[in-house]
């Protein structure tokens, strides 16, 4: 398997930074415009403390002293802490849709990589498994972060899988379950195991899955 590109760094965090508060702030029910600096600084420090406390730990009041707001400027933006937490993951990840191109199989190692990266850089690593499970008890944000934070990796995924079958380039399970094997598998390794998986190991197991080689990714 050929060399694995390097973390990237915090262009993508900044960038999703700027994304997802926009998102929020086309998304709000007019007025005056928000001020994206401070969402973005709430989501910053929010992020932070997640990482530190979990969703379990994580208090408005912290939040605000972290971000130097009053509570209130908190509360006008989001309804609860978990919704709070999903917006603050979301940006922290930043962009994460991979448009098709014309070899579906490169596409899926391309968004590998990418989830590699994104999963293996702290605080990530601990981050996205733990908020997960402390969403269970908060079904409209579990769903947001499913929505918002899993989906676009994996629906990415399961569509260049899709395109491998309709090809007949994979001899592996169906898109879904093809997908899931692999992502299920590092992340119980991951988060019950406490192994660490190197980006070839990872795309070992994807080409078993697959049934056939992998191409290498093509990434800047």
């Amino acid at each position: 398997m050929a060399g694995r590109p390097d973390d990237t760094g915090e262009a993508g965090r900044r960038a999703g930074l700027r994304a997802g508060t926009a998102r929020r702030t086309d998304a709000g029910r007019g007025g005056r415009p928000r001020d994206t600096a401070l969402d973005e600084r709430i989501l910053r420090e929010t992020f932070t403390l997640l990482t530190e406390v979990g969703l379990h730990g994580l208090r408005i009041d912290a939040v605000a002293a972290r971000a130097g707001v009053p509570k209130s400027t908190i509360y006008r933006r989001w309804p609860s802490l978990a919704e709070l937490a999903v917006d603050a993951v979301d940006a922290a990840l930043g962009p994460r849709e991979f448009p098709a191109g014309k070899d579906p199989l490169a596409d899926l190692a391309r968004i590998i990589v990418h989830t590699w990266r994104l999963l293996m850089r702290p605080p990530l690593t601990t981050a996205l498994p733990g908020l997960g499970m402390e969403l269970a008890g908060h079904p409209r944000a579990a769903a947001a972060y499913r929505e918002r934070v899993i989906a676009p990796l994996r629906d990415g995924a399961i569509a260049a899988v899709a395109r491998a079958v309709d090809t007949g380039a994979w001899n592996g399970p169906d898109p879904v379950t093809s997908v899931d094997m692999l992502v299920g598998t590092f992340l119980y390794r991951l988060t019950y195991l406490g192994q660490t998986p190197d980006l070839d190991e990872v795309f070992r197991v994807a080409e078993l899955i697959a049934g056939r080689a992998l191409p290498g990714p093509d990434v800047a």
